[in-house]
């Protein structure tokens, strides 16, 4: 259960009501937490983000029902953070038109979904380094990126960063391996301004990991202790709403 009680136009509290299910032996067992949080973001900083980089990002909120739903959002910004930033290559295909489209209702998306449920990574910001080029072959992008271009995104993602209140304490979580284009592409030209913290792990579409696996190992990086199959089970009893 969510109150909001606004006080003026940039400060907003929430009283959120909250029962934890995961790794509970029966619902019995469930605490309920009340906690009093200021939004990280005002209704006119989060329209700004939307306007801006709706078209290209997303934040770690889904819709259980329907996962291409990225309205579901907006019902819930009080929970957008950038404490930590997912950060990918560039889209493998159009986005639909609507705001916020990116890794919500992909063929793999439903790892990163699991990953962010009832935990410190929901809410959390995502996004591509690339921004508007479209290919599922990231070999292939590597004959796209000119200097201009390359110069062009970088640019972007430094003002990105700063609209989105990165701090120090902020932990950019990179969706592929050290030795991956991504990673490449990331420490040579996108880090060097920053000094925070850097998590490297596979690709959600990585192959060789199951559901289970690819996100009990990106937990066990940042620390989560958390029940996989729990949480499952009850991501799909509940909606975020």
């Amino acid at each position: 259960m969510n109150v909001w009680v606004r006080f003026n136009k940039n400060v907003r509290l929430i009283i959120h009501i909250h029962f934890i299910k995961i790794g509970m032996k029966t619902s019995d067992d469930a605490d309920m937490l009340g906690e009093i949080t200021q939004f990280m973001y005002s209704i006119d900083e989060y329209n700004n983000l939307t306007s801006k980089y709706g078209s290209y990002s997303s934040w770690a909120v889904w819709d259980y029902k329907k996962e291409n739903n990225s309205s579901i959002i907006n019902q819930n910004f009080n929970q957008l953070h950038s404490k930590f930033i997912f950060l990918g290559l560039n889209i493998s295909h159009p986005l639909v038109n609507k705001p916020w489209a990116n890794f919500h209702g992909g063929r793999h998306d439903r790892k990163l979904k699991y990953a962010c449920s009832n935990n410190k990574l929901q809410g959390s910001y995502m996004t591509d380094i690339f921004k508007g080029i479209d290919t599922p072959q990231s070999n292939k992008i590597k004959s796209l990126l000119t200097d201009v271009i390359i110069k062009k995104n970088v640019n972007l993602f430094n003002q990105e960063m700063k609209d989105i209140k990165l701090d120090d304490k902020t932990q950019f979580i990179i969706l592929g391996v050290q030795t991956s284009l991504l990673a490449q592409y990331f420490d040579s030209y996108f880090k060097q301004q920053y000094k925070n913290s850097i998590i490297y792990y596979y690709h959600y579409s990585y192959y060789s990991l199951t559901d289970k696996g690819w996100v009990e190992g990106l937990w066990e990086k940042l620390n989560i202790d958390q029940n996989f199959d729990l949480t499952v089970k009850s991501y799909k009893l509940s909606n975020i709403v």
